[in-house]
């Protein structure tokens, strides 16, 4: 009989936790991720013609969205891809001090796998509006540029639900530069409404 009870106050519990689940799977959120962003080699491509470069930086991500329901939602992100450095020679000219900065608006559809009324896994596809400045000194002259376009994006992470209206978030995400390509590997966190 006590055995009886106990399973049945379980399954109480349990269809309460996923009712509660349910109901904070559907709305709008808001959140903001920080984490390593990695951007080929070929960004610098026409800036210097042998050198270094190093396309590792801190990047980060402020997001908000609507959850649809458990299955589906749709996200928009401002992305900042932190800079690339490099260095080195433009045919026979010195290039010092050159970084290219990139960031944009990605626009992403999401779909989401709930494997219990915690955890979650995702995955995105979008679109991201991007804009790079490059700044460096040629031959003793300062020298700028710019690139912009709109290329795909695309991603994968998990979530954890803290709190019914907070939980946190870790992914990986791409974004194609014309023929670069810059990930973010990420964690963040999320205020559900």
């Amino acid at each position: 009989m006590r055995a009886t009870k106990l399973l049945a106050a379980a399954v109480l519990v349990l269809s309460g936790l996923a009712a509660a689940s349910q109901a904070s799977a559907q709305g709008f959120y808001i959140g903001g991720s920080v984490g390593q962003s990695d951007t080929d080699n070929s960004i610098t491509s026409g800036l210097i013609t042998s050198g270094t470069v190093d396309g590792t930086d801190t990047g980060f991500k402020l997001f908000g969205g609507y959850q649809f329901n458990q299955h589906f939602g749709l996200e928009l992100a401002y992305v900042d891809l932190g800079k690339v450095s490099y260095s080195g020679s433009s045919g026979a000219a010195p290039v010092t001090g050159g970084k290219v900065e990139t960031s944009g608006i990605n626009f992403s559809a999401v779909g989401t796998l709930p494997l219990n009324p915690s955890f979650a896994l995702f995955g995105k596809i979008g679109m991201f509006v991007w804009d790079a400045k490059a700044s460096d000194v040629t031959g003793g002259a300062p020298f700028s540029a710019t690139d912009d376009g709109t290329d795909v994006s695309y991603g994968i992470g998990a979530s954890f639900n803290i709190t019914k209206n907070i939980s946190a978030r870790a992914e990986w995400e791409r974004f194609k530069l014309d023929s670069s390509d810059a990930d973010l590997l990420s964690i963040g966190i999320v205020f559900r409404f």
